[in-house]
């Protein structure tokens, strides 16, 4: 792509013209960039300029003070958030992940240096065109990821940039070139020093990318074996896994972790995972080393452990492609379940035509006799669906209770 003039948002040409208007240079950068050299839609519009903070500020009517100690002002226009960044470099890093000060500077180039891989380290003005200084345009052309510099020194720096090199791989399809790649296995115990947090949302961008076979480069790099305890005995087994799946996190991270069935919970959790997602991953991985019944009363007890019509359909999925050799039996589950479904057929406590207070007011202790009384008529109902009304079941509870005394 030459230095011709790209078309930019209007809020963003806004931005911009004001900053130069005021005497102050300005570029869109990073992110946004690379995507509009690679004809993918921004999805952020990231802003540098020469001008500091407080005369950002001072220019625009509605801002945020999001990063101020590192030169970043939001500036809201027509409340949508554009990140303002003065030119900055990076004092010492101490923890593998954030300088402990930053100096302001007026050199675009000096602030591209400081960035992560070269790709993410070009400029753009309408005026001036691209800023280019370490060559990325080239390695997106030839779909390669570059650090900026040399690697190690990068990956001293900020520990997380070797997780997003694999992620940028998953996302874009390119290469990691060899001295990045290299690095990368020189520098993974720095790993530990991130936060499981920000592990996890790299670990989720990466699964759920374009290109998840870049999944194999945690492994050949070592960098997998600081994100989980055990890694998969069969890589590429597991890669077309990924391939196969949809791009739904929850669903990916269960093919990925599905070797780790023992452990599942507690890995989650050491990756910070929220509860709702711990809990929907975890029932998809036991799921998945759990036959499910052909029977209809068979499928209606597997459904009751599901948290939702969805997620049967998912687990169904997942199942087709973990063992594609029972395609057909799944299909033929599927088509039983959604009968049911359709029917509203009985099998949870909550669709019993009884429940605790018909059964007091029919005279049966209240208690835990009374919880596996209801569990038995459950029981009957998913054997068969006939006997789901109030009358029935009273007289089975009945019949239950006189057995019982007898």
């Amino acid at each position: 792509m030459q230095n011709s003039k790209i078309p930019l948002p209007s809020q963003v040409t806004y931005i911009l013209k004001t900053l130069e208007q005021a005497t102050h240079e300005a570029f869109i950068v990073g992110g946004c960039v690379r995507d509009i050299i690679r004809t993918v839609q921004p999805k952020d519009w990231d802003i540098a300029t020469s001008a500091t903070p407080e005369q950002t500020k001072a220019l625009f009517p509605r801002t945020v003070d999001t990063g101020i100690k590192h030169g970043t002002v939001t500036v809201l226009v027509d409340s949508k958030p554009y990140e303002v960044t003065t030119y900055r470099i990076d004092g010492e890093y101490i923890d593998n992940r954030r300088p402990t000060t930053v100096e302001f500077v007026t050199d675009i180039t000096e602030d591209l240096s400081r960035r992560d891989f070269t790709m993410n380290a070009i400029a753009y003005n309408p005026h001036v065109g691209f800023v280019d200084p370490f060559c990325g345009r080239k390695d997106i052309d030839n779909k390669l990821i570059r650090c900026v510099g040399e690697p190690v020194l990068r990956f001293t720096e900020d520990a997380l940039r070797m997780l997003r090199a694999v992620r940028f791989a998953g996302q874009t399809g390119f290469d990691v070139c060899t001295a990045t790649l290299q690095a990368i296995g020189e520098m993974g115990s720095n790993l530990s020093s991130v936060s499981p947090e920000r592990i996890r949302e790299e670990l989720g961008k990466l699964l759920t990318s374009l290109y998840p076979s870049a999944v194999g480069l945690l492994e050949s790099t070592g960098l997998l074996s600081y994100i989980i305890a055990h890694t998969p005995t069969d890589k590429t087994e597991m890669i077309h896994w990924l391939e196969s799946c949809p791009t739904y996190e929850p669903m990916r991270t269960a093919l990925f972790l599905h070797h780790m069935h023992d452990t599942i919970e507690a890995t989650l959790r050491n990756l910070r995972y929220d509860n709702k997602s711990i809990k929907e991953v975890s029932l998809y991985v036991k799921m998945l080393h759990t036959p499910i019944p052909q029977s209809r009363p068979g499928i209606k007890k597997i459904l009751r452990q599901i948290v939702s019509q969805d997620f049967f359909d998912n687990l169904l999925v997942l199942k087709s492609i973990v063992y594609p050799y029972e395609a057909g039996l799944h299909n033929s589950i599927r088509n039983t379940a959604a009968d049911i479904y359709q029917k509203g057929e009985c099998y949870t406590l909550r669709d019993l035509a009884i429940n605790g207070r018909d059964l007091a007011a029919a005279g049966f202790a209240e208690g835990e006799g009374m919880g596996v009384l209801l569990e038995k008529l459950l029981e009957i109902v998913i054997d068969d669906p006939m006997f789901n009304t109030r009358k029935q079941l009273l007289e089975c509870a009945m019949s239950i209770s006189a057995h019982k005394t007898l």
